[in-house]
C-alpha cells in the first residue's frame, strides 16, 4: 500500500498547502479544545494526560514497526529516541506516572515550556514532509505526534494544572541535560546530529553553526534556549511572584 510505502527520495515538500491547513487548524483546534477544558477538574486532567502520555509512548514503537517491516532494519540515525521532542513522552510519563512531587515539578516545567518550542518547531519544520505526503502513515503520524505535544503544554497551562515556581528557572533544563549526555555520546561516536549537537544538519540552524567551532555553537544553543524559555514564560512568574511577596509583607 502507498500510504505506507517507504520513500527516502520522496519528492515533497514542507510547508504545502495541506501542511499548512493542518497546522493552522490543528493549533485553532487545540486552542478551542483547552479552552473548554479549562474549568474541569484537576482529576479530569490527570486522566486525560494519563491517555496522552499511552499515546505519546507507543508513537515511536509504531514508527518503528513500521520502519522494520519496510526496511527491514532500523535506522539508527533518526529512530534513536534522542531528539527534543521525545523528551516530550518521557517527561509526561514520569510526569503522571511517577509518585514524587519534585519528578513531577521538573517534568511539569519543562512540558509547559521549552515543549511548546519543541512541538511548534516540530509541527511546522518537520523535514519528513519533504520526502512523505501529509496523507501517508509517516505524515500523519508526526503530525499528531507533535500536535499532541502542543495539546498537553497548553492544556496545563489553561487548567492551571501547572503551577511555576521560582526553581522552575533550572528545573525545566533537567530534563535536556539528561537528554544530552546520550545524544551526545552517539553523535560523536556515529556522526548523528541528535539534539541538533551536530550542527543540526539540514535545518536551518546549520547556517548559523557551520560558521563557527562545535563546542562554541552547542554552547550558544543552549543559551539562546534558556534566555528564550525564561523570558517568554518565567519573567512573568518571577514578577507575579516578588508582587505576591511584597502584598504578603504588607498585610503582614
Amino acid at each position: 500500500m502507498k500510504f505506507f510505502e517507504y520513500m527516502p527520495q520522496g519528492d515533497f515538500k514542507m510547508l504545502n498547502l495541506a501542511h499548512i491547513l493542518i497546522i493552522v487548524f490543528g493549533l485553532l483546534a487545540i486552542v478551542i479544545a483547552c479552552y473548554l477544558l479549562r474549568k474541569v477538574s484537576h482529576n479530569k486532567v490527570e486522566t486525560i494526560l494519563k491517555v496522552c502520555a499511552i499515546i505519546g509512548l507507543v508513537m515511536d514503537p509504531l514508527y518503528w514497526i513500521w520502519e522494520l517491516f519496510t526496511t527491514k532494519t532500523l535506522h539508527f540515525e533518526q529512530t534513536l529516541p534522542f531528539y527534543f521532542c521525545s523528551l516530550f513522552y518521557f517527561t509526561l510519563a514520569f510526569a503522571v506516572f511517577c509518585k514524587s512531587a519534585k519528578v513531577k515539578q521538573v517534568c511539569y516545567s519543562y512540558l509547559a515550556t521549552f515543549n511548546i518550542f519543541a512541538g511548534l518547531m516540530g509541527l511546522i519544520l518537520n523535514n519528513n514532509l519533504n520526502y512523505y505526503s501529509v496523507w501517508s502513515f509517516v505524515g500523519i503520524r508526526t503530525l499528531v505526534f507533535h500536535l499532541l505535544m502542543l495539546f498537553v503544554s497548553c492544556l496545563i497551562w489553561f487548567t492551571k494544572y501547572y503551577k511555576p515556581q521560582i526553581k522552575d528557572l533550572y528545573r525545566f533544563m533537567i530534563p535536556l541535560g539528561i537528554m544530552f549526555v546520550p545524544a551526545f555520546i552517539v553523535d560523536k561516536i556515529w556522526g548523528f546530529d541528535y539534539c541538533y549537537l551536530n550542527g543540526g544538519k539540514e535545518t536551518i540552524i546549520e547556517y548559523i553553526s557551520s560558521a563557527m567551532p562545535n563546542i562554541i555553537y552547542i554552547i550558544l544553543l543552549y543559551i539562546v534556549i534558556y534566555i528564550t524559555v525564561v523570558a517568554v514564560f518565567y519573567i512573568p512568574t518571577i514578577v507575579k511572584y516578588v508582587k505576591q511577596n511584597k502584598q504578603e509583607k504588607i498585610v503582614g
